[in-house]
């Protein structure tokens, strides 16, 4: 049983003097240009199921939907209600939470160990992009983090300073609140109040009982949503299933990817191991090390495997609230270090920390930049909102939140429009009367669409899951035009490229003047070209369009595009697009479209040597047709793209 504080050492002025530096540097890291924080999809998500007249039906049909627990909803009901949508007013209370818990990091930190591991812990929560982000966003991890140190901090007390009864009342509050937060944060709290049990003494082991069930008992009017939520099973539906790297990519991703990072980190472990003099705590504190390491590890342990044994759930946000008892453990193995050392090691970490967010991780650029914030600002702002169509946004409430904004309209395409099929979407395209249109969120075939009917060119905006196309019907007076990069063609006359299997599939027709390259009932496999990726992507940025125009002679047939990305014999990639996506009609020519994103495809691998793109056609029904060309062409990949948890394209 672990009963005493193991550190009895008074707080002086210069430790209170970093501990307040390192809260006013996490405060201008996450209220730095706070006029310009926008919002993102799952805040949008969010406010978008916040617009209902009664308690009722915001449960119903907001909560329920959602896969979390009503706690932040809830809130963010009455608060936008007070306050209104304005992206500043909702963060405001979720960015106070993360300044506070740089506080409560330090006072947990303090208490368990001494003024060294929680100045340190301060300084690790006040400046890694891991909690400075979820700070700025209104969602339940900043408030779940808040919270769960506030319930520790509670539950410490009482473990490690004394039995008083308003510590284990305090502790039950903020357990409950917890659970009412995130369903990660109900685990979070879980976690906390068994660890509890190997701790208790026997005489106390009935009022803590108590204090679990009384946590249990104020979650009971939660209990018919979980179970409705868990019916759903999960969020599943749109989650990959983790990978066995994904501990090391999220480790990696805390401190930045950045061998700087990991480097202040292993100088101040070096500084606090390797300081002359003897250990500053008794040898319990070991207990306590296993304790903040089960904290922190079942619950990437418990998701995991969940996520792989029945739904995907687990993602990077949900670990927050257990990843500072991560940085309480690196920090707390040391000897008695004078407080000068211990400012000399805050403020290598700080200094690394935010060097590599503003610059490494190119934090206040990619974040601030989101997705449909920029679309609209592209057609209205810097399109005058003059002549221009606008697809993107695809819930009506995204787009006329921004038109309030920016105190302007554009007209703008329905989703139905946008999720019908190719020749529908077409069919959408072709009766915009606007000369100029703004597209985002679109698959690359659907953009080419877009072009075929508007071809030229004249902006590209890119960031953080989204790129931004402007395109014009008429070529601008200035002639400043995005053009793709033609990197192989045929029209069965000329060539260029390194074309395979063509020459004997070549006919002449007489009428038209014209060679066309004709697949019979004998022919399996068409035209192929090879095209080495270190030539149009040699970082693994590239998006390839082909485009084709063909006939089918006869209803029945069935032709598909294959591309193949391979390196020797081993193929990496294998993607295809049936022609019958664009419904071709016996006897008439018919344009096809097909796009493969190089960095989509090989998961941002980067390492371009040796691999070949190979994009052939397949006529798998073995029924004759008539090409008339193929194009292929090369355009700007987006090295930001998932930037702000992977790896940056440098």
């Amino acid at each position: 049983m672990i009963q005493e504080k193991l550190y009895t050492g008074k707080t002086s002025l210069y430790e209170y003097i970093l501990l307040a530096i390192i809260i006013v540097v996490g405060s201008v890291l996450r209220f730095w240009d706070y006029q310009n924080i926008p919002f993102m999809h799952d805040e949008f998500s969010a406010l978008g199921r916040l617009r209902f007249d009664n308690f009722s039906d915001l449960i119903v049909n907001g909560v329920l939907p959602d896969g979390h627990p009503a706690g932040v909803h809830v809130f963010l009901y009455y608060w936008t209600d007070l306050v209104g949508t304005s992206e500043i007013l909702v963060k405001i209370p979720f960015i106070i939470a993360g300044i506070l818990s740089i506080w409560l990091g330090y006072l947990i930190a303090k208490l368990w160990f001494d003024g060294t591991t929680g100045l340190l812990v301060a300084a690790s929560i006040s400046t890694l992009q891991f909690f400075v982000m979820y700070s700025q966003i209104a969602r339940p991890y900043v408030s779940g983090l808040f919270i769960t140190l506030l319930m520790v901090y509670m539950w410490s007390l009482y473990f490690f300073k004394s039995k008083k009864l308003i510590y284990l009342i305090l502790y039950v509050l903020f357990g409950a609140m917890a659970a009412y937060n995130h369903h990660f944060s109900l685990l979070f709290a879980a976690i906390v109040g068994l660890s509890g049990l190997f701790l208790i003494s026997r005489k106390e082991i009935l009022p803590y009982s108590i204090s679990g069930i009384a946590i249990f008992v104020l979650y009971i009017p939660h209990l018919s949503i979980f179970f409705s939520q868990l019916s759903y099973g999960g969020i599943g539906g749109w989650l990959a299933k983790p990978t066995p790297i994904f501990f090391f990519r999220f480790v990696n991703w805390i401190f930045h990817y950045s061998v700087w990072s990991w480097s202040a980190l292993v100088i101040v472990l070096l500084i606090l191991i390797f300081t002359k003099g003897k250990f500053a705590y008794a040898a319990k504190a070991n207990k306590k090390r296993l304790l903040l390491l089960s904290w922190f590890i079942l619950p990437i342990v418990i998701g995991y495997t969940y996520s792989v044994l029945q739904s995907p759930i687990i993602q990077y946000s949900m670990l927050i609230f257990s990843t500072p008892y991560l940085f309480m453990l690196l920090f707390s193995y040391h000897k008695k270090i004078k407080i000068k050392n211990t400012g000399l090691m805050v403020a290598i970490l700080m200094i690394v920390n935010i060097s590599t967010l503003i610059y490494g991780r190119d934090y206040y650029k990619i974040f601030y930049k989101q997705p449909y914030e920029q679309t609209v600002r592209t057609a209205i702002i810097d399109n005058n909102a003059s002549d221009v169509f606008l697809i993107g946004g695809y819930i009506p409430y995204y787009n006329e939140y921004y038109f309030d904004k920016f105190g302007s309209s554009v007209p703008y395409l329905p989703n139905e429009a946008i999720d019908a099929d190719l020749i529908n979407f077409d069919t959408f395209i072709s009766k915009i009367v606007e000369n100029n249109i703004v597209v985002e969120g679109l698959t690359g075939e659907q953009i080419q669409i877009v072009q075929s009917y508007f071809p030229y060119q004249i902006g590209f905006d890119f960031g953080f899951t989204y790129e931004i196309y402007t395109f014009s019907k008429n070529k601008p007076a200035d002639e400043n035009i995005i053009a793709r990069e033609l990197i192989a063609h045929t029209d069965f006359e000329s060539e260029v490229g390194n074309w395979k299997d063509i020459h004997d599939m070549i006919e002449y027709d007489i009428c038209s003047d014209e060679s066309y390259c004709v697949l019979t009932d004998s022919t399996e496999w068409g035209p192929s070209v090879s095209i080495d990726l270190m030539d149009i992507a040699p970082k693994g940025l590239g998006i390839v369009d082909v485009e084709l125009e063909m006939v089918m002679t006869d209803t029945i047939s069935k032709c598909v595009i294959v591309s193949t990305i391979s390196k020797g014999k081993e193929v990496i990639s294998w993607n295809a697009l049936n022609f019958e996506d664009y419904h071709p009609v016996k006897g008439k020519w018919r344009k096809v479209y097909f796009t493969i994103d190089i960095q989509h495809v090989l998961k941002s691998r980067q390492d371009m040597d040796g691999l070949v793109l190979k994009i052939n056609i397949w006529n798998v029904s073995k029924n004759k047709l008539l090409i008339d060309y193929i194009n292929i062409y090369c355009k700007q990949g987006n090295p930001v793209r998932y930037g702000l948890f992977n790896e940056i394209y440098r």
